[in-house]
């Protein structure tokens, strides 16, 4: 939980049980995705839903009216060809609507087969392996 001075009206504090069952839901929303498009990476997406799971509903200080929010923790996927996991947290979130997780990897739209910041709460355009770590630090250096 952010400590109190960070607290953020768009914070959410969720039980255990709670977090659980978002992130079944999310699972599902990475094998409808992956399989909808027939490509992706839903290995990767998977076994980070946990984590992606506990950070957005009840660690980060975001705020998903407000993506661009300059006093919003920042979460960096490096292995940014697992986005389907983050696009489906974004979406449950509220940083876009959840039908458009249908649109996974189809011309036009926002959420391509690596993260890219087009994306509404996606903070870093992704590719290489490992980029991440290097984006990270000129973040907090910045």
């Amino acid at each position: 939980m952010s400590s109190p001075e960070r607290e953020h009206p768009a914070t959410v504090s969720l039980q255990v049980e709670d977090l659980e069952k978002i992130s079944k839901e999310l699972r599902r929303d990475i094998v409808s995705m992956t399989h909808r498009a027939a490509s992706g990476h839903p290995g990767g997406s998977l076994s980070e839903i946990d984590i992606l799971t506990a950070l957005y509903f009840n660690i980060l200080n975001i705020d998903p009216e407000k993506p661009d929010w300059s006093d919003r923790d920042r979460f960096v996927l490096s292995k940014a060809h697992a986005c389907p996991g983050l696009y489906a947290v974004l979406s449950r979130r509220g940083f876009f609507p959840h039908e458009e997780l249908a649109t996974f990897r189809k011309m036009d739209s926002r959420i391509q087969g690596h993260a890219h910041t087009k994306t509404p709460g996606v903070e870093m355009s992704g590719g290489s392996l490992g980029q991440g770590l290097s984006f990270g630090v000129g973040l907090a250096l910045g």
